[in-house]
């Protein structure tokens, strides 16, 4: 594991104790009750098959309800109050999971949840459908056939969209259009190497502007300059920097073995060299642009949604839980009811009456720690979430 992400990894681990000591979160995370009437939003990413039917289990056997997005919705304006325990699950990015792992085993236990799609990234994959946990459970296919299926598709087609929406399992939502991220700044950030630009990994990578468009995830050529960015829904301006900064990197790579300059032990030091050689020029987006923008991720994701499922979409999650005052403004405008984010200072859990536009949720971690038989100590649950964390699925 690189450094970095090591790093990264312990900088977190050490946030949870540090928000458990400032009562961060809900109080059934440390031991208490779970008060009627207060249903936990939890979120998930990739799913596994053992740990995820585990949590289902848990819930099922103590008797806990999954709401849809509109049920909540109702529940959280007061107008339908929930008598039985209640849980909100919500998914994020639209992962290929959610078909291979997560919809057979909702299904197995008469459960559902709420994916907030990402549209503008969501492919579209013709012809049979891959198979399931249903296929591994029949004997039909080896595990390894589903389990390596973000490996080779990280995202839902919009094929698995389609079926998944008819089902009734899964509400679709909206996690913007591109969950994109922005140059901020002129200041080196990284590179766009092979492994950044696949899955996952590039939506941590900024759109790149180019020929009047933005590019993204494998669109981006090797070796193009990254530079400090942050989420396009934040209130940060857009630093647009000249094209020319890009070049000598790019050509670099292009010369020298595209993929294959990376396995170099210098290919880091050469690029930055490269770099550093031209002053980085450019100019800051007004206002008035940033909100053009952030419209435009909005309001077009919830159309393509509509547009594939042919339900109302109302409901809308930040990318990396991050909204400033202009897109929150927006998304209000565009028709959104509310707006899911992580940890919302002061508000371990939003309650009936509580702000629908900055909804708290919670890891998946704690699912467990909600109040029922064979509760899980939070020390295993911490440990768990340590392990899962650098060593795969726990």
């Amino acid at each position: 594991m690189p450094l970095a992400t090591l790093v990264r990894h312990a900088r977190e681990a050490w946030e949870v104790p540090r928000d458990l000591l400032l009562g961060r979160y809900p109080d059934f995370v440390t031991g208490g009750p779970l008060p009627r009437g207060d249903v936990p939003v939890f979120v998930f990413h990739s799913l596994e098959p053992e740990s995820f039917a585990r949590k289902l289990r848990y819930l099922a056997e103590n008797g806990y309800r999954t709401l849809s997005a509109d049920e909540y919705f109702c529940a959280l304006m007061g107008t339908c109050p929930v008598s039985d325990p209640s849980v909100l699950l919500t998914f994020d990015d639209g992962r290929g999971s959610l078909w291979s792992v997560g919809y057979p085993l909702l299904k197995r236990f008469g459960m559902r949840g709420v994916v907030f799609l990402v549209p503008g990234r969501t492919p579209s994959r013709p012809g049979p459908r891959p198979p399931t946990w249903e296929d591994v459970d029949a004997g039909r296919v080896s595990a390894s056939a589903v389990l390596g299926r973000e490996a080779r598709e990280p995202l839902l087609s919009w094929q698995e969209v389609e079926v998944l929406a008819r089902s009734g399992v899964f509400d679709f939502e909206s996690h913007t259009l591109t969950h994109a991220r922005v140059h901020t700044s002129p200041r080196l950030a990284g590179f766009a190497t092979p492994a950044a630009r696949l899955g996952y990994a590039a939506f941590d990578l900024p759109a790149i502007a180019s020929s009047g468009r933005d590019l993204l995830g494998e669109e981006v050529p090797l070796g193009t300059p990254f530079l400090r960015s942050a989420p396009r829904t934040s209130e940060a301006l857009r630093f647009h920097e000249d094209p020319e900064v890009r070049r000598a990197c790019v050509e670099i790579v292009a010369t020298e073995g595209g993929p294959g300059f990376f396995a170099r032990s210098d290919w880091e030091r050469r690029l930055r060299r490269a770099f550093g050689r031209r002053e980085v020029r450019g100019r800051v987006e007004a206002p008035g642009e940033r909100a053009t923008a952030i419209r435009a991720e909005l309001a077009e994701a919830r159309e393509r949604i509509e547009e594939r499922t042919g339900r109302r979409v109302i409901h809308l999650c930040y990318p990396w839980h991050s909204s400033g005052p202009t897109a929150r403004r927006i998304a209000e405008e565009a028709g959104y009811r509310t707006a899911f984010a992580g940890k919302v200072p002061g508000v371990p859990i939003t309650r009936p009456g509580g702000d629908p536009h900055a909804i708290a949720r919670i890891s998946e971690d704690y699912l467990e720690r909600l109040p029922g038989r064979d509760r899980r100590p939070l020390a295993a649950v911490l440990r768990l979430k340590w392990s899962r964390r650098v060593g795969g699925p726990a």
